[in-house]
């Protein structure tokens, strides 16, 4: 197992600290290396050769959130899959992406290659 650089990854909370006020609140501090974008794309994610529709909830240079149709039986974290992004009528790409995260029908996928976001 591999651990992440410090800087890298999703946004987490760190602890509460005091303010002059005496009022708590978290900081929430930036562990992405890309920022994200909000925009609804359509795509379509292979598993084990059938195709599961989606739209996009936000995207970055090497990662996106994807809302799908329905969860896939046979999808696990760690795993690769293609994408085929539909940014636009003429505009469509296939990336390989491993799935970093998931929950019901969210997925979360990082991107072998870079993005080129239009």
């Amino acid at each position: 197992m591999t651990r992440r650089k410090a800087g890298r990854g999703k946004k987490r909370k760190v602890p509460a600290t005091h303010t002059d006020d005496n009022h708590h609140h978290a900081a929430t501090i930036e562990r992405r290396v890309h920022p994200r974008v909000p925009v609804s794309w359509p795509v379509r994610l292979w598993v084990d050769g059938s195709v599961v529709a989606g739209r996009t909830v936000d995207v970055s240079a090497q990662g996106l959130c994807v809302v799908l149709s329905a969860r896939p039986d046979h999808i696990d974290v760690g795993g690769s899959y293609r994408v085929d992004i539909i940014m636009g009528p003429k505009h469509e790409v296939s990336v390989s992406a491993e799935v970093r995260y998931l929950a019901d029908a969210v997925v979360g996928l990082r991107t072998k290659q870079r993005l080129k976001l239009v």
